[in-house]
């Protein structure tokens, strides 16, 4: 594990749902209202490298997530997604699936977590 991991060191407080295996807590820089993480309790980096009952679990929370943010927030969709391995010169240290909720009218506007470059950084 590193030395200091949010995934690992969370506070009870933020979780919005847990099983076994996994847990969903808000993404902390929200790319739309709603937008949650889905983790893994094991410290794992890879969705590749998660066994088959985390996998199963984090996919149930998935379901979970989707179903929470239908009550709270009834999105018209979903953009669903995870870096895994070493993804634009950084390393994701701890496997997180981004649930974001995608609402008529509004662009998703993907930063730099997801590799995209602003206009102005393109050369």
């Amino acid at each position: 594990m590193t030395e200091h991991c949010a995934y690992c060191d969370f506070d009870d407080y933020d979780v919005i749902a847990k099983n076994d295996f996994g847990a969903i807590f808000p993404e902390p820089h929200p790319l739309s209202k709603g937008h949650m993480v889905i983790v893994p309790l094991r410290h794992v980096s890879s969705f590749f490298d998660v066994t088959d009952k985390e996998r199963k679990s984090l996919l149930s929370l998935l379901e979970q997530a989707r179903n929470e943010l239908e009550l709270r927030y009834h999105p018209e969709g979903y953009h669903i997604g995870f870096n895994d391995g070493n993804v634009f010169d950084e390393v994701s240290q701890h496997l997180h699936i981004h649930v974001i909720p995608r609402y008529k009218g509004q662009q998703l506007k993907l930063d730099e977590r997801w590799g995209i470059q602003q206009p102005s950084d393109v050369k």
